[in-house]
């Protein structure tokens, strides 16, 4: 049995995703209307905040040997988020529902409430914690799952990436670029962990 499909004028894309394609479920397969495929949406996002990181679980003399100069005084950092959504890709538009919205969703977690902020006395998550990397990873992570809960989509990761203070590129703890992610994750950990 020959094909007959005349590939001079037919894509491989557009011979798979035909329309006759959607009439015909797979063998052994929910009909093809019950079926949508996933896709993943990375959104970025860039903001300033200020902070002091320290821990009030801690004294000055071991803040200042956990987090060194960086526990001392006030300073500032870039911090870059990629923010990866899951979600279903709808027929009728071929795109994932909300996928415009998820620019105004980025804008109420991470911008409205990040951005040229002073995390440790503007941001009432971080006054019982300290406002490391993880934990504004955590931040944003916990406010997607609340704006995003009537939602189609999910939240597949958190990633915050820094740029180091100044302060910090120097000397015997320099920093460079560090990146944290965030996936939903939890794990137990002993009470001094």
């Amino acid at each position: 049995m020959q094909d007959s499909t005349d590939w001079s004028t037919s894509s491989m894309l557009d011979y798979q995703f035909a329309p006759a394609a959607f009439d015909q479920p797979p063998p052994d397969t929910a009909p093809v209307e019950e079926q949508a495929p996933l896709v993943t949406i990375v959104q970025c996002a860039s903001i300033n905040v200020v902070h002091r990181l320290s821990s009030g679980l801690l004294t000055e003399e071991k803040n200042l040997q956990r987090y060194g100069r960086m526990a001392m005084s006030l300073h500032g950092h870039t911090l870059s988020f990629e923010v990866t959504f899951r979600g279903p890709v709808l027929r009728a538009t071929g795109q994932m529902p909300g996928t415009g919205p998820l620019e105004d969703v980025m804008a109420m977690a991470v911008h409205e409430v990040l951005h040229n902020r002073n995390l440790d006395t503007d941001v009432p998550f971080f006054l019982s914690r300290p406002s490391t990397l993880e934990n504004i990873a955590l931040f944003v992570w916990r406010n997607l799952s609340v704006i995003l809960s009537a939602l189609p989509q999910n939240t597949c990761q958190v990633s915050v990436e820094t740029t180091p203070c100044p302060r910090a590129t120097t000397g015997p703890r320099a920093m460079s670029k560090i990146r944290v992610v965030y996936s939903g994750e939890m794990t137990t950990t002993t009470p001094s962990g």
